[in-house]
């Protein structure tokens, strides 16, 4: 009963529908200014959200067509490249894949707490687009390109797969491997790379055994590729996790110990994965050139550092455990040893880029291993110096038979 004066209570229908009107309007402002937000700080395109895509043969692939405003762009076969690629190769042409993970791709810098200014980097400053422009420019008369088929955080037997899935359906000539880090340092005896690739996780708990917890994650993992405000609050919330997480106090790192696991895991691993690649290019008639990336721990005393880039490198240092970086040191003559004649065994080329930059006192590294646009471009002029002699043999010469396809001609 109603007291006189008093309005009339709503009922619950009404009540429960006022609610449901405010939240979702409270939803799409979140969602809106989410949008607004992104395309101001993100380059977010208005379209894609993520870079990347679930791929069901290598877990991971370029999405098509990404754009982010800031200078990254994808064509529609998820190549970092503004313009489309043939998958007829046209005459006249010199097709170079550069195929690696986040340091061929050109990644930014991930360690926007110590520099923000390399957070992306344009299309026109990566390896690929450098070493196009000056392989074209040294091949007067002779359209080259290299096209940047890498992607971020796989492993040498994505590339195998990848190789197979896509890129010899396009008649490279070339293809290059930028690798050395991401599946090169592993130490544990029983590491294996197909089971043991963290990013495959997520395939895993969606399509593994049904649970509350896949479909949670299933959920919340649609949210993020959808919801922008979803999007934003999810790195939001790694960020703050990253941050007050800290890091402990670890054991110092056996050294001997881990060369010893190194010196097992490796040739069963990421150094089988190449071989079995160069092996396939061989008998495609396709140079393989393997290369070793340059890594900021290595750069102890033999890279004059500023006082930023030195900011980096004790950064860098003090995130492994002790001694870590004299096992990086001996690991990696180990694999300069392991790499060349891998690649002697399979007809292929050995470049090793971990020296590249001695001597030089400009910044060359965002964090890790990941480049500056100069550093890029130093890179390129060591890969066209070692690649133009194999090249120019191949176009100045008597052009030999290859299998079926291949119509690479002179002019």
């Amino acid at each position: 009963m109603t007291h006189p004066g008093n309005p009339p209570l709503l009922s619950r229908r009404k009540r429960l529908l006022f609610w449901g009107i405010l939240i979702v309007l409270l939803a799409g402002g979140l969602e809106l200014s989410a949008r607004v937000g992104l395309r101001i700080f993100r380059g977010y395109d208005g379209e894609h959200l993520y870079q990347y895509e679930f791929d069901a043969y290598k877990n991971i692939h370029p999405t098509p067509n990404f754009v982010d405003t800031r200078g990254v762009r994808h064509n529609s076969a998820g190549f970092r490249r503004s313009t489309e690629v043939a998958v007829e190769k046209p005459p006249g042409t010199y097709r170079i894949f550069l195929m690696g993970a986040s340091t061929a791709y050109g990644l930014g810098g991930l360690w926007p707490h110590i520099q923000r200014e390399y957070a992306v980097l344009k299309n026109s400053e990566t390896i690929d687009a450098y070493l196009e422009r000056m392989l074209e420019d040294s091949l007067f008369g002779t359209r080259v390109e290299v096209i940047n088929a890498a992607i971020t955080s796989t492993w040498t037997h994505h590339h195998l797969i990848y190789l197979n899935q896509r890129i010899l359906s396009y008649d490279p000539d070339m293809v290059l491997f930028l690798d050395g880090f991401n599946d090169f340092f592993f130490f544990d005896r029983r590491h294996d790379q197909f089971q043991d690739y963290a990013y495959g996780l997520p395939a895993r708990i969606i399509m593994g055994e049904p649970s509350l917890y896949s479909l949670a994650y299933a959920n919340l993992w649609w949210l993020f590729r959808k919801s922008a405000a979803a999007h934003v609050a999810s790195r939001a919330a790694r960020d703050v996790y990253l941050m007050m997480r800290g890091t402990s106090e670890q054991a110092a790192l056996n050294v001997d110990s881990a060369l010893a696991g190194l010196r097992q895991v490796f040739p069963r691993n990421a150094l089988k994965m190449h071989e079995r690649i160069g092996l396939i290019l061989k008998a495609e008639g396709v140079h393989a050139v393997f290369m070793l990336q340059p890594l900021l721990i290595l750069e102890r005393g033999r890279k004059p550092m500023s006082p930023l880039e030195r900011q980096l490198f004790e950064f860098n240092v003090t995130s492994y455990r002790p001694n870590y970086e004299t096992f990086a040191r001996r690991a990696v003559e180990f694999f300069r040893e392991a790499e060349g004649q891998m690649a002697g065994r399979v007809g292929g080329t050995f470049l090793d880029l971990t020296t590249v930059f001695a001597g030089v006192e400009e910044q060359m590294y965002t964090d890790y291993a990941h480049l500056t646009p100069s550093a890029n471009r130093r890179v390129a002029e060591r890969i066209a110096e070692h690649v133009l002699p194999l090249i120019r043999s191949d176009l100045g010469g008597p052009w030999q038979r290859r299998p079926a396809g291949r119509n690479l001609q002179r002019r």
